[in-house]
Protein backbone atom coordinates (compact mmCIF):
# COMPACT_ATOMS: atom_id res chain seq x y z
CA UNK A 1 0.00 0.00 0.00
CA UNK A 2 2.61 1.97 0.80
CA UNK A 3 4.59 1.66 -2.14
CA UNK A 4 1.37 2.78 -4.11
CA UNK A 5 0.55 5.74 -2.36
CA UNK A 6 4.60 6.61 -2.85
CA UNK A 7 4.25 5.69 -6.50
CA UNK A 8 1.08 7.59 -6.91
CA UNK A 9 2.73 10.82 -5.12
CA UNK A 10 5.47 11.08 -7.68
CA UNK A 11 3.17 10.30 -10.54
CA UNK A 12 1.45 13.48 -9.71
CA UNK A 13 4.26 15.59 -8.26
CA UNK A 14 5.38 14.67 -11.55
CA UNK A 15 2.25 15.88 -13.53
CA UNK A 16 2.40 19.41 -11.51
CA UNK A 17 6.02 20.03 -11.41
CA UNK A 18 6.10 20.36 -15.11
CA UNK A 19 3.41 22.95 -15.22
CA UNK A 20 4.51 25.01 -12.40
CA UNK A 21 8.15 24.42 -11.08
CA UNK A 22 7.53 25.61 -8.04
CA UNK A 23 5.60 22.86 -6.85
CA UNK A 24 8.37 20.71 -7.95
CA UNK A 25 10.31 22.64 -5.59
CA UNK A 26 8.11 21.98 -2.76
CA UNK A 27 8.24 18.15 -3.21
CA UNK A 28 11.88 18.33 -3.57
CA UNK A 29 11.91 19.96 0.36
CA UNK A 30 9.57 17.29 1.21
CA UNK A 31 11.25 14.60 -0.48
CA UNK A 32 14.45 15.95 1.23
CA UNK A 33 12.76 16.10 4.61
CA UNK A 34 11.21 13.05 4.92
CA UNK A 35 13.02 10.76 3.13
CA UNK A 36 9.61 8.82 1.90
CA UNK A 37 11.36 6.29 0.18
CA UNK A 38 12.36 4.56 3.46
CA UNK A 39 9.11 4.19 4.49
CA UNK A 40 8.08 1.68 1.52
CA UNK A 41 9.63 -2.18 1.00
CA UNK A 42 8.65 -3.02 -2.41
CA UNK A 43 8.69 -2.17 -5.94
CA UNK A 44 8.80 1.94 -4.97
CA UNK A 45 12.21 1.43 -4.03
CA UNK A 46 13.35 0.90 -7.60
CA UNK A 47 12.31 4.81 -8.45
CA UNK A 48 14.89 7.28 -6.93
CA UNK A 49 11.82 9.76 -6.14
CA UNK A 50 14.23 12.54 -5.40
CA UNK A 51 16.22 12.53 -8.19
CA UNK A 52 13.59 12.34 -10.46
CA UNK A 53 12.11 15.16 -8.78
CA UNK A 54 14.68 17.43 -9.39
CA UNK A 55 15.16 16.24 -12.89
CA UNK A 56 11.56 17.37 -14.02
CA UNK A 57 11.87 20.47 -11.49
CA UNK A 58 15.32 21.67 -13.28
CA UNK A 59 13.93 20.92 -17.02
CA UNK A 60 10.76 22.49 -16.11
CA UNK A 61 12.54 25.83 -14.91
CA UNK A 62 14.79 25.46 -18.05
CA UNK A 63 11.40 25.22 -20.56
CA UNK A 64 8.32 26.93 -18.75
CA UNK A 65 9.73 29.53 -16.32
CA UNK A 66 9.87 33.13 -18.47
CA UNK A 67 11.90 34.86 -16.59
CA UNK A 68 15.36 33.29 -16.66
CA UNK A 69 18.13 35.23 -14.97
CA UNK A 70 20.47 34.25 -12.25
CA UNK A 71 19.12 36.05 -8.98
CA UNK A 72 22.64 36.65 -6.43
CA UNK A 73 23.07 38.79 -3.08
CA UNK A 74 25.47 38.42 -0.60
CA UNK A 75 24.09 35.50 1.02
CA UNK A 76 24.46 33.41 -2.29
CA UNK A 77 27.97 34.51 -2.51
CA UNK A 78 28.99 33.22 0.67
CA UNK A 79 27.36 30.35 0.38
CA UNK A 80 28.97 29.71 -3.32
CA UNK A 81 32.24 30.89 -1.51
CA UNK A 82 31.58 27.85 1.38
CA UNK A 83 31.17 24.99 -1.12
CA UNK A 84 34.48 26.26 -2.50
CA UNK A 85 36.25 26.25 0.48
CA UNK A 86 34.60 22.32 1.40
CA UNK A 87 35.28 21.33 -1.97
CA UNK A 88 39.00 22.80 -1.26
CA UNK A 89 39.39 20.94 2.01
CA UNK A 90 37.64 17.68 0.82
CA UNK A 91 40.87 17.48 -1.96
CA UNK A 92 43.13 17.91 0.62
CA UNK A 93 41.38 15.96 3.49
CA UNK A 94 42.58 13.20 5.94
CA UNK A 95 40.52 10.63 3.90
CA UNK A 96 39.88 12.53 0.89
CA UNK A 97 37.86 9.75 -1.32
CA UNK A 98 35.23 9.73 1.80
CA UNK A 99 35.05 13.66 1.93
CA UNK A 100 34.30 14.12 -1.77
CA UNK A 101 31.91 11.70 -1.86
CA UNK A 102 30.51 13.38 1.18
CA UNK A 103 31.04 17.13 -0.71
CA UNK A 104 28.96 15.70 -3.82
CA UNK A 105 26.50 14.88 -1.94
CA UNK A 106 26.50 18.27 0.56
CA UNK A 107 26.50 20.38 -3.47
CA UNK A 108 23.06 19.06 -3.85
CA UNK A 109 21.69 20.58 -0.59
CA UNK A 110 23.61 24.05 -1.99
CA UNK A 111 21.62 23.31 -5.69
CA UNK A 112 18.39 23.39 -4.08
CA UNK A 113 19.18 26.64 -2.70
CA UNK A 114 20.28 27.95 -6.16
CA UNK A 115 17.48 26.68 -7.39
CA UNK A 116 15.13 28.06 -4.79
CA UNK A 117 16.34 31.47 -5.40
CA UNK A 118 15.47 30.98 -9.61
CA UNK A 119 12.15 29.59 -9.43
CA UNK A 120 10.54 30.70 -5.98
CA UNK A 121 9.53 34.54 -6.95
CA UNK A 122 6.39 34.98 -5.03
CA UNK A 123 4.45 34.64 -1.73
CA UNK A 124 2.04 31.60 -3.45
CA UNK A 125 5.55 30.02 -3.86
CA UNK A 126 6.95 31.10 -0.59
CA UNK A 127 3.92 29.66 0.96
CA UNK A 128 3.93 26.20 -0.77
CA UNK A 129 7.57 25.35 0.09
CA UNK A 130 6.82 26.20 3.87
CA UNK A 131 3.55 23.69 3.95
CA UNK A 132 6.20 21.35 2.40
CA UNK A 133 8.28 22.15 5.38
CA UNK A 134 5.65 22.02 7.87
CA UNK A 135 4.40 18.28 6.46
CA UNK A 136 7.51 16.67 5.96
CA UNK A 137 8.50 17.72 9.45
CA UNK A 138 6.02 18.20 12.16
CA UNK A 139 3.35 16.10 10.75
CA UNK A 140 5.25 13.24 11.69
CA UNK A 141 6.20 15.24 14.87
CA UNK A 142 2.32 15.37 15.65
CA UNK A 143 2.08 11.86 15.05
CA UNK A 144 4.86 10.66 17.10
CA UNK A 145 3.25 12.73 20.22
CA UNK A 146 -0.18 11.20 20.09
CA UNK A 147 2.31 7.92 21.17
CA UNK A 148 3.54 10.00 23.79
CA UNK A 149 0.59 10.78 25.40
CA UNK A 150 -0.91 7.62 25.01
CA UNK A 151 2.17 6.24 26.36
CA UNK A 152 1.76 8.30 29.35
CA UNK A 153 5.19 10.06 28.48
CA UNK A 154 7.11 6.69 27.84
CA UNK A 155 7.68 6.48 24.56
CA UNK A 156 10.70 7.75 23.05
CA UNK A 157 10.63 9.73 20.06
CA UNK A 158 13.24 9.41 17.39
CA UNK A 159 13.19 10.71 13.80
CA UNK A 160 11.97 8.36 10.73
CA UNK A 161 14.68 8.09 8.87
CA UNK A 162 17.53 10.06 6.55
CA UNK A 163 19.28 13.13 8.77
CA UNK A 164 16.77 13.05 11.05
CA UNK A 165 17.33 9.79 12.83
CA UNK A 166 18.85 10.62 15.57
CA UNK A 167 16.73 11.84 18.33
CA UNK A 168 18.37 14.76 18.91
CA UNK A 169 18.94 15.76 15.13
CA UNK A 170 15.12 15.24 14.96
CA UNK A 171 14.81 17.71 17.77
CA UNK A 172 16.44 20.38 16.57
CA UNK A 173 14.36 20.17 13.33
CA UNK A 174 10.92 20.45 14.87
CA UNK A 175 12.55 23.68 16.94
CA UNK A 176 13.03 25.35 13.79
CA UNK A 177 9.74 24.00 12.33
CA UNK A 178 7.63 26.04 15.61
CA UNK A 179 7.93 29.44 14.25
CA UNK A 180 6.88 28.18 10.46
CA UNK A 181 3.39 26.55 11.95
CA UNK A 182 2.62 30.10 13.57
CA UNK A 183 3.26 31.35 10.20
CA UNK A 184 0.64 29.09 8.51
CA UNK A 185 -1.93 29.91 11.49
CA UNK A 186 -1.98 33.62 10.44
CA UNK A 187 -1.71 33.06 6.65
CA UNK A 188 -4.90 31.12 6.33
CA UNK A 189 -8.31 32.40 7.19
CA UNK A 190 -9.70 28.79 7.13
CA UNK A 191 -11.06 28.10 10.87
CA UNK A 192 -10.65 24.64 10.73
CA UNK A 193 -7.11 24.90 9.05
CA UNK A 194 -6.12 26.94 11.90
CA UNK A 195 -7.33 24.85 14.47
CA UNK A 196 -5.44 21.87 12.69
CA UNK A 197 -2.84 23.68 13.00
CA UNK A 198 -2.88 24.78 16.88
CA UNK A 199 -3.01 21.52 17.26
CA UNK A 200 -0.09 20.55 15.21
CA UNK A 201 2.04 23.10 16.88
CA UNK A 202 1.40 21.40 20.58
CA UNK A 203 1.85 18.44 19.21
CA UNK A 204 5.50 19.52 18.22
CA UNK A 205 6.21 20.52 21.78
CA UNK A 206 5.05 17.79 22.98
CA UNK A 207 7.17 15.44 20.71
CA UNK A 208 10.23 17.35 21.16
CA UNK A 209 9.55 16.63 25.57
CA UNK A 210 9.19 12.74 23.94
CA UNK A 211 13.02 13.02 22.37
CA UNK A 212 14.42 13.43 25.67
CA UNK A 213 17.10 15.72 23.95
CA UNK A 214 18.42 18.51 26.22
CA UNK A 215 19.61 20.40 23.55
CA UNK A 216 15.62 20.20 21.92
CA UNK A 217 14.94 21.13 25.47
CA UNK A 218 16.82 24.06 25.89
CA UNK A 219 16.15 25.22 22.44
CA UNK A 220 12.24 24.78 23.00
CA UNK A 221 12.81 26.99 26.43
CA UNK A 222 14.75 29.65 24.30
CA UNK A 223 12.30 29.74 21.65
CA UNK A 224 9.65 30.31 23.89
CA UNK A 225 11.15 32.63 25.64
CA UNK A 226 11.68 34.91 22.31
CA UNK A 227 8.23 33.84 21.43
CA UNK A 228 6.99 35.82 24.32
CA UNK A 229 9.40 38.74 23.83
CA UNK A 230 7.76 39.42 20.85
CA UNK A 231 4.30 39.12 22.12
CA UNK A 232 2.38 42.15 23.53
CA UNK A 233 0.12 40.12 25.97
CA UNK A 234 3.29 39.01 28.35
CA UNK A 235 2.10 38.70 31.83
CA UNK A 236 -1.32 37.07 30.39
CA UNK A 237 0.85 34.17 28.84
CA UNK A 238 3.73 34.35 31.44
CA UNK A 239 0.84 33.08 34.23
CA UNK A 240 -0.60 30.48 31.58
CA UNK A 241 2.47 29.60 31.18
CA UNK A 242 3.23 29.34 35.08
CA UNK A 243 0.02 27.50 35.79
CA UNK A 244 0.30 25.05 33.00
CA UNK A 245 3.96 24.18 33.33
CA UNK A 246 4.14 22.80 36.63
CA UNK A 247 1.18 20.19 35.99
CA UNK A 248 2.69 18.87 32.58
CA UNK A 249 5.45 18.29 34.57
CA UNK A 250 3.82 15.72 36.52
CA UNK A 251 3.08 13.84 33.64
CA UNK A 252 6.89 13.47 32.35
CA UNK A 253 8.21 10.32 33.13
CA UNK A 254 10.85 9.59 35.28
CA UNK A 255 13.43 9.21 32.84
CA UNK A 256 12.68 12.55 30.89
CA UNK A 257 13.20 14.13 34.56
CA UNK A 258 16.24 12.55 35.35
CA UNK A 259 17.79 13.33 31.63
CA UNK A 260 16.82 16.91 32.05
CA UNK A 261 17.96 17.18 35.44
CA UNK A 262 21.54 16.23 34.73
CA UNK A 263 22.12 19.55 32.11
CA UNK A 264 23.79 21.53 34.70
CA UNK A 265 26.28 18.32 36.36
CA UNK A 266 26.67 17.16 32.18
CA UNK A 267 30.24 18.15 31.70
CA UNK A 268 31.26 16.26 34.68
CA UNK A 269 28.74 13.23 35.34
CA UNK A 270 27.44 11.90 31.84
CA UNK A 271 29.25 9.82 29.74
CA UNK A 272 27.48 11.13 26.65
CA UNK A 273 28.56 14.95 27.30
CA UNK A 274 31.74 13.88 28.03
CA UNK A 275 32.41 11.95 25.06
CA UNK A 276 31.04 14.91 23.01
CA UNK A 277 33.95 17.22 25.19
CA UNK A 278 36.41 14.52 23.44
CA UNK A 279 34.94 15.27 20.15
CA UNK A 280 35.51 18.80 20.54
CA UNK A 281 38.70 18.77 22.11
CA UNK A 282 39.95 16.75 19.12
CA UNK A 283 38.03 19.44 16.47
CA UNK A 284 40.02 22.17 17.61
CA UNK A 285 43.33 20.60 17.98
CA UNK A 286 42.78 19.33 14.34
CA UNK A 287 41.53 22.26 13.17
CA UNK A 288 44.80 24.00 15.26
CA UNK A 289 47.33 21.87 12.83
CA UNK A 290 45.26 22.46 10.03
CA UNK A 291 44.08 26.19 10.44
CA UNK A 292 43.47 26.74 6.87
CA UNK A 293 41.77 23.83 5.55
CA UNK A 294 41.19 21.29 8.72
CA UNK A 295 40.46 17.92 8.11
CA UNK A 296 37.64 17.39 5.42
CA UNK A 297 34.24 16.21 5.98
CA UNK A 298 33.48 13.95 8.78
CA UNK A 299 37.12 14.02 9.86
CA UNK A 300 37.03 14.38 13.52
CA UNK A 301 35.50 10.84 13.70
CA UNK A 302 37.88 8.83 11.13
CA UNK A 303 39.93 6.83 13.38
CA UNK A 304 43.13 7.56 12.25
CA UNK A 305 42.30 11.56 13.73
CA UNK A 306 40.86 10.15 16.78
CA UNK A 307 43.51 7.77 18.02
CA UNK A 308 45.48 10.24 17.25
CA UNK A 309 44.58 13.25 19.41
CA UNK A 310 42.80 11.13 21.97
CA UNK A 311 45.44 10.79 24.38
CA UNK A 312 46.26 14.43 24.64
CA UNK A 313 42.55 15.39 25.11
CA UNK A 314 42.36 15.29 29.60
CA UNK A 315 44.33 18.53 29.59
CA UNK A 316 43.87 20.16 26.52
CA UNK A 317 41.36 23.37 27.05
CA UNK A 318 39.59 24.82 30.09
CA UNK A 319 37.64 22.01 31.16
CA UNK A 320 39.95 18.85 32.18
CA UNK A 321 38.45 15.71 30.77
CA UNK A 322 39.37 11.06 31.77
CA UNK A 323 41.61 9.98 29.14
CA UNK A 324 39.14 8.19 25.91
CA UNK A 325 39.04 4.38 26.37
CA UNK A 326 41.46 2.65 23.82
CA UNK A 327 38.76 1.28 22.17
CA UNK A 328 36.34 3.47 22.24
CA UNK A 329 34.62 4.40 19.03
CA UNK A 330 35.48 7.55 17.40
CA UNK A 331 32.47 9.84 17.73
CA UNK A 332 30.76 12.54 15.92
CA UNK A 333 31.50 16.29 16.58
CA UNK A 334 27.61 16.83 17.85
CA UNK A 335 28.30 20.49 17.73
CA UNK A 336 27.93 22.67 14.69
CA UNK A 337 30.65 24.97 15.09
CA UNK A 338 33.20 22.36 16.52
CA UNK A 339 31.97 20.05 13.12
CA UNK A 340 32.55 22.90 10.61
CA UNK A 341 35.99 24.13 12.19
CA UNK A 342 37.36 20.23 12.54
CA UNK A 343 36.13 19.42 9.31
CA UNK A 344 36.88 23.06 7.27
CA UNK A 345 39.46 24.59 9.47
CA UNK A 346 39.26 28.18 10.66
CA UNK A 347 38.65 29.83 7.50
CA UNK A 348 36.00 27.29 6.64
CA UNK A 349 34.01 28.42 10.00
CA UNK A 350 34.31 31.85 9.13
CA UNK A 351 32.89 31.93 5.59
CA UNK A 352 30.07 29.27 8.17
CA UNK A 353 29.50 32.38 10.41
CA UNK A 354 29.14 34.56 7.67
CA UNK A 355 26.48 32.57 6.13
CA UNK A 356 24.57 32.99 9.36
CA UNK A 357 25.45 36.63 9.84
CA UNK A 358 24.26 37.46 6.32
CA UNK A 359 21.15 35.31 7.04
CA UNK A 360 20.42 37.78 9.89
CA UNK A 361 21.33 40.69 8.77
CA UNK A 362 19.09 40.02 5.27
CA UNK A 363 16.34 38.55 7.02
CA UNK A 364 16.21 42.02 9.71
CA UNK A 365 16.46 44.19 6.84
CA UNK A 366 13.17 42.51 4.92
CA UNK A 367 11.02 42.60 8.03
CA UNK A 368 11.67 46.58 8.07
CA UNK A 369 11.27 47.03 4.82
CA UNK A 370 8.09 44.71 5.15
CA UNK A 371 6.38 47.11 7.89
CA UNK A 372 8.03 50.28 6.04
CA UNK A 373 5.91 48.90 3.04
CA UNK A 374 2.89 47.71 5.22
CA UNK A 375 2.97 43.99 4.11
CA UNK A 376 2.33 42.38 7.11
CA UNK A 377 2.49 38.76 5.81
CA UNK A 378 6.50 39.56 4.67
CA UNK A 379 7.01 40.89 8.60
CA UNK A 380 5.50 37.60 10.19
CA UNK A 381 7.82 35.56 7.65
CA UNK A 382 10.73 37.12 8.56
CA UNK A 383 10.09 36.40 12.09
CA UNK A 384 8.84 33.26 11.47
CA UNK A 385 12.50 32.42 10.11
CA UNK A 386 14.58 34.69 12.65
CA UNK A 387 13.23 32.64 15.09
CA UNK A 388 13.89 29.49 13.35
CA UNK A 389 17.34 30.60 12.55
CA UNK A 390 17.50 31.05 16.74
CA UNK A 391 16.89 27.39 17.28
CA UNK A 392 18.78 26.28 14.52
CA UNK A 393 22.13 27.93 16.08
CA UNK A 394 21.09 26.85 19.68
CA UNK A 395 20.02 23.60 19.14
CA UNK A 396 23.06 23.27 16.75
CA UNK A 397 25.15 22.94 19.92
CA UNK A 398 24.08 19.74 20.46
CA UNK A 399 24.21 17.87 17.01
CA UNK A 400 26.38 17.24 13.41
CA UNK A 401 23.38 19.05 11.20
CA UNK A 402 26.04 21.82 10.04
CA UNK A 403 24.76 20.69 6.61
CA UNK A 404 21.34 20.31 6.80
CA UNK A 405 19.04 20.65 4.46
CA UNK A 406 16.42 23.00 5.90
CA UNK A 407 19.40 25.64 7.32
CA UNK A 408 19.92 26.08 3.30
CA UNK A 409 16.14 26.41 2.55
CA UNK A 410 15.79 29.12 5.03
CA UNK A 411 18.42 30.99 3.43
CA UNK A 412 16.95 30.76 0.04
CA UNK A 413 13.60 32.23 1.40
CA UNK A 414 15.42 34.85 2.71
CA UNK A 415 17.25 35.50 -0.07
CA UNK A 416 13.93 35.10 -2.57
CA UNK A 417 12.30 38.05 -0.22
CA UNK A 418 15.14 40.20 -0.73
CA UNK A 419 16.24 39.31 -4.56
CA UNK A 420 12.54 39.60 -5.75
CA UNK A 421 11.84 42.66 -3.13
CA UNK A 422 8.35 40.96 -1.68
CA UNK A 423 8.06 43.45 0.31
CA UNK A 424 6.79 45.48 -2.02
CA UNK A 425 3.01 46.10 -2.93
CA UNK A 426 3.70 45.93 -6.46
CA UNK A 427 4.48 42.67 -6.45
CA UNK A 428 1.15 41.58 -6.77
CA UNK A 429 0.92 39.29 -3.71
CA UNK A 430 -1.65 37.65 -2.59
CA UNK A 431 -3.97 39.92 -0.23
CA UNK A 432 -1.55 39.88 3.20
CA UNK A 433 -3.49 38.88 6.66
CA UNK A 434 -3.87 41.76 8.90
CA UNK A 435 -2.51 39.38 11.97
CA UNK A 436 0.65 39.02 12.91
CA UNK A 437 2.08 35.88 14.07
CA UNK A 438 4.09 36.98 16.71
CA UNK A 439 1.12 39.23 18.17
CA UNK A 440 -0.83 37.79 20.98
CA UNK A 441 -2.98 40.39 20.36
CA UNK A 442 -4.52 38.74 17.32
CA UNK A 443 -3.56 35.17 18.94
CA UNK A 444 -6.75 35.36 20.70
CA UNK A 445 -8.42 36.44 17.61
CA UNK A 446 -7.44 33.30 15.61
Amino acid sequence: MRDLLLVLFLFVAIFYSFKRPFIGIAAWAWIALIAPANWAFGFSNDFRLNLTIVVVTVLSYLFMHKNKKLAFNGLSFWILLFAFWTLLSSLNAVNSPYAVDYWYQFIKVLLFYLFITLIVTKKLHLDTLIWAIVLAISSYAAMEAVKVVLSGGSHMVRGRSGALLDRNDFAVAVNMCLPLILYLIFATKHHYLKLGLWGLFFGNIIAIVGTGSRGGFIGLSILAIAIWWKSKRKLLWLILTLLILPSAYQFTPEEWRERQNTIQTASTEDASFIGRLWAWKISVMLARDNPMLGGGFGSVSQPIVWYSYAPYTPDFGPIKTPLPPPNMRPKAAHNIYFQVLGDHGYVGLFIYLMMFTSIFWINRRNGKLAIKHNQPWCKNLSDAIALSMVGYCVTGNNVSLAYFDLLYVMGGIVAVISIYKLYLPQSKLAPPSANSAFNVKSMSKA
